[in-house]
């Protein structure tokens, strides 16, 4: 099989010929990769490791995004969608974090539909094209933050859900205009790909470490609409539609199915996502994808601890397919390197 073949083997639920691996660092672990093994190009590391998923996106060609350094010293980028973030250092790594929200005064539906949100006009297209070309045999992935993600970079969280319980029109009319925006530019990338593109996965992190942010009924209200016409536009392109979500969603995995919805990702070390469970209540319904905790084994422990967790993974998710090997999120910049080639050293 190749990577392609398998990965989608894995999506229709069917056995492959060995489990399928994906692979994401932040970019301070990505570098150390290359320069602990010598490599030129991410290309070589995704060989090294066996990586059947290859993701792709567009380029930004709009409108000049501002960029200036502030009175702290620190760098602050404007993003497309407006909300603005200011770069963040620390001993271990460097991230970003939204210090400009720009619905945080949304309060009406005419608020909303006066917002400036992108055009699909902006973004060029054609490197989707050249990375299905370039990797034929690969499962070719896109997607970026879903409706619910990028409401907590444009509006502070605690403001949107006191949104959806005082002014619930709003905050769907938010939610609406973002996936109006997706639906056209996922429709351009799915072209782009010429048929080529496997899945696409958007990522909405519904949950907490303990629970679900809102109630299920909350979920059903305000994302489950949304959720059923992304899955039906992947669907349409004749791709998987893979569902990123951290924190404890067990309770929306039934919603998630009867949407359409064919992976679930990343699998936290959490209530509700346990791998018995999970392959008890939904064998056969749904693919998982990662589950190698990040916050504990891959930090901690050691590298026989993470192969013998990946094996449990494999064996309870993976014995008649349905299950995709990665991390439960990125490889952080506390993973030592041993542990990660743990994670792949395993015979799939």
């Amino acid at each position: 099989m190749t990577s392609k073949e398998r990965v989608r083997a894995v999506m229709a639920h069917q056995k492959p010929d060995r489990i399928p691996a994906a692979f994401e660092a932040v970019h301070s672990v990505q570098e150390r990769l290359m320069k602990h093994y010598g490599f030129t190009s991410n290309d070589q590391l995704m060989e090294k490791f066996d990586i059947d998923i290859i993701p792709a996106a567009p380029k930004y060609i709009g409108p000049e995004l501002k960029s200036y350094i502030n009175e702290k010293g620190q760098r602050v980028q404007q993003t497309y969608w407006g909300y603005e973030q200011t770069e963040q250092k620390t001993d271990l790594d460097t991230y970003w974090s939204t210090t400009y929200f720009p619905l945080n005064d949304v309060e009406t539906v005419e608020d909303v539909n006066r917002a400036t949100f992108p055009d699909p006009d902006w973004f060029d297209y054609t490197p989707i094209t050249e990375a299905c070309e370039k990797y034929a045999d690969k499962a070719i992935i896109i997607g970026h933050p879903g409706p619910f993600q990028m409401v907590t970079f444009l509006i502070e969280m605690d403001r949107f859900f006191m949104l959806m319980i005082d002014e619930p029109e709003a905050a769907q009319r938010i939610l609406d205009r973002m996936v109006e925006f997706e639906l056209e530019y996922y429709k351009r990338c799915f072209e782009a790909g010429k048929g080529k593109v496997d899945i696409l996965r958007p990522h909405d992190d519904y949950g907490t470490q303990i629970s679900m942010l809102f109630s299920v009924d909350m979920w059903r209200e305000f994302f489950k609409e949304n959720t059923k016409k992304l899955v039906d536009l992947a669907h349409q392109y004749g791709a998987f539609y893979q569902q990123h979500s951290c924190g404890a969603v067990g309770p929306i995995i039934p919603d998630l199915i009867e949407c359409g919805v064919d992976a679930l990702e990343p699998l936290q070390k959490v209530v509700t996502l346990e791998p018995e469970v999970l392959a008890e209540k939904f064998e056969g319904k749904i693919t998982f994808h990662g589950g190698i905790d990040t916050q504990g084994i891959l930090p901690y422990g050691t590298a026989d601890e993470v192969r013998a967790e990946v094996k449990k993974y494999m064996e309870i998710l993976g014995k008649n397919g349905g299950y995709i090997l990665m991390a439960s999120q990125a490889f952080e910049g506390d993973v030592p390197i041993e542990n990660i080639e743990a994670v792949y050293s395993v015979e799939r």
